[in-house]
């Protein structure tokens, strides 16, 4: 940034409220949410105290010697960037399908974003399901899936390890499902599903149909359209579903009578 550049402007403010500067980062593209800054001068700020990185007197940060892009920097790229970086990056496998579904911009960023830190985290995905090829219904309810939005994906292998017969703690799946709890703001995820349950997590718990994949899920993005948003938070999530289900299946059927009661009469 360049010295004398505007950063920002004095506005009127609550007179209750002292004086104070509210900063938020958007990344690139139109549309684009903002993001809470925290965790990201958190990070920078920590590795550049620590200065670990500069035994070779360079800044992979910054300059000539940033060959690739921070976790950071990830999260900031924008939509198209991203799409281009998943199709094309070899440490992130898509199925055919799903290769076809970022190709039409049909993805959301968050989705595209959190693939990109994975890989960059050391944690290779291979995306079985997008949306091509995922039912319109969460299975074993009424609730629209996430995938028709575009806004979820499920993960089969991390580092060519097949998420089936590798779940429980301490598995390449809870260290997967550990390093997305990481993500924050717009970026944390409303769905986390395996086959285990992560207490204090209200977004992360098991379901019995997710032995093979991780899915990882955010909410819509509706914009400025409050009835949209209203008509989905209305509808039952996937863990309410659930407990639903569990539920109804305690009470007891009803005794229905086969025969007239003494109290019933003749019909005509």
């Amino acid at each position: 940034m360049l010295a004398g550049t505007i950063l920002g402007r004095v506005d009127k403010t609550d007179p209750r409220l002292a004086p104070h500067v509210t900063f938020s980062i958007k990344p690139a593209g139109r549309g684009a949410p903002q993001i809470d800054p925290k965790p990201i001068l958190d990070g920078w700020k920590l590795l550049e105290a620590t200065a670990i990185y500069r035994a070779a007197g360079k800044n992979p940060f910054w300059g000539r010697d940033a060959k690739n892009p921070s976790i950071g920097q990830i999260l900031l790229m924008s939509k198209t960037q991203l799409e281009q970086r998943v199709l094309n990056d070899p440490r992130i496998e898509v199925y055919d399908c799903g290769r076809r579904d970022v190709q039409s911009h049909i993805v959301d960023r968050r989705v595209l974003a959190m693939l990109e830190f994975l890989a960059a985290s050391g944690l290779k995905p291979y995306v079985s399901t997008l949306k091509c090829g995922h039912s319109f219904y969460v299975a074993g309810g009424g609730t629209v899936s996430e995938h028709t939005y575009g806004d979820a994906a499920d993960i089969a292998k991390i580092n060519g390890i097949p998420i089936v017969g590798h779940q429980g703690a301490g598995s390449i799946t809870d260290i997967t499902v550990r390093r997305l709890l990481t993500l924050q703001g717009t970026m944390q995820p409303n769905q986390i599903i395996t086959l285990m349950n992560y207490p204090g997590v209200s977004y992360a718990w098991a379901q019995g149909d997710h032995a093979d994949h991780i899915h990882v899920g955010f909410q819509p993005l509706f914009g400025d359209s409050t009835k949209l948003k209203a008509h989905y938070d209305s509808v039952l999530k996937p863990d309410q579903w659930v407990k639903l289900i569990a539920r109804l299946n305690q009470i007891d059927n009803p005794v229905v009578p086969t025969k007239p009661s003494k109290y019933a009469t003749p019909g005509g």
